[in-house]
């Protein structure tokens, strides 16, 4: 009985903390797009605009309010009135699960049944951050600087993260923690791109600032600028970038890359057929990536083959983690 009650505990431990990592990755991501979105605002075209809030909600697999978007591009007022109810939408919103308090608030909700794992530093600051962000409300955010709120949310989110990283032991706990966060970015990563080659096909003419725009979400601006020339951003190159470097933190291949890594360390004790399942699934999509990748993609329809293939391998992985290790507890 007590060794079971102890593997029960574990595995409680370790799905609060890959769930708790998820939700705040998801919140950081909610926020840079919302960030690059604001600063947007002072000084683009309405259609400009139009085109980043569909971006956004393709990458979110999330229907604005309403259904669509006005495309009233004949009056900038509309469109910031628009602009108000779809950053709440992303922000306060707890019925949607990608805004940014219902992340906050599922990331809260994991932490509190891994206290004794997170220590009281990190759910002190994470109950402070959730309480805060729930007494605020779109209002207080319009009046003032909506860009410098959202960069302050990521700022605390990466924060908790960081608070994370140096304090948790590393144990399978920590594993899961790390998990949590690779699968999220893949599949938000992944979800991105796809939107950002609907919105701005690369055959198309495009502006710089549009790829740029997608480099700065996934926090891959300076490091492209060490390996390339933003004066002139080539569509294709930034898709490479993005998808295939094993060196930037952002990409999908670096994010697959720790995923097999954390799912080795927390099965090198276990011979079980779901985890062999798991590990083959991530090393399906590596070698489609890897090998792959150069000798298929002829179009924008091929590289979203691609990323859908991705984003359907991380979503069955995800279960396959919840059904091998936990089967219990929040998730969303």
């Amino acid at each position: 009985m007590g060794a079971v009650w102890v593997g029960d505990m574990l595995a409680r431990s370790a799905h609060g903390l890959y769930w708790m990592s998820r939700y705040l990755e998801r919140a950081e991501h909610t926020a840079r797009l919302l960030t690059t979105q604001f600063e947007a605002l002072e000084d683009r075209t309405v259609e400009e605009i139009d085109q980043n809030w569909r971006r956004i909600y393709l990458s979110l697999g999330r229907s604005p309010i309403g259904g669509e978007l006005s495309g009233n591009f004949d009056d900038e007022d509309f469109m910031l009135m628009d602009s108000f109810t779809l950053a709440d939408d992303l922000t306060f919103e707890l019925a949607n699960a990608d805004s940014i308090r219902s992340s906050m608030h599922y990331a809260r909700e994991n932490a509190r049944q891994v206290r004794n794992v997170i220590g009281r530093q990190l759910w002190r600051r994470l109950n402070t951050a959730y309480l805060e962000l729930k007494s605020s409300g779109i209002e207080f955010v319009w009046d003032r600087q909506p860009s410098s709120f959202y960069v302050n949310v990521e700022d605390t989110v990466r924060t908790l993260s960081g608070i994370l990283d140096s304090t948790v032991y590393r144990d399978h706990g920590w594993h899961f923690l790390q998990l949590g966060r690779y699968i999220e970015r893949t599949q938000i990563v992944a979800m991105l791109v796809d939107a950002h080659i609907q919105v701005f096909p690369t055959a198309q003419k495009h502006a710089v600032s549009d790829w740029n725009s997608l480099l700065f979400i996934c926090d891959a601006q300076l490091a492209y600028r060490r390996r390339h020339s933003l004066l002139a951003l080539d569509p294709i190159q930034v898709l490479n970038f993005l998808i295939r470097d094993a060196s930037l933190s952002h990409s999908i291949e670096y994010s697959l890359q720790r995923t097999l890594e954390h799912l080795d360390a927390v099965s090198a004790d276990r011979r079980d057929p779901k985890i062999t399942h798991i590990n083959r699934e991530v090393k399906a999509i590596m070698r489609l990536i890897e090998k792959d990748w150069l000798s298929s993609i002829r179009m924008d329809k091929d590289v979203r083959d691609v990323l859908q293939n991705i984003l359907q391998s991380a979503r069955r992985i995800n279960d396959d983690i919840a059904n091998a290790y936990f089967d219990y507890g929040l998730n969303r």
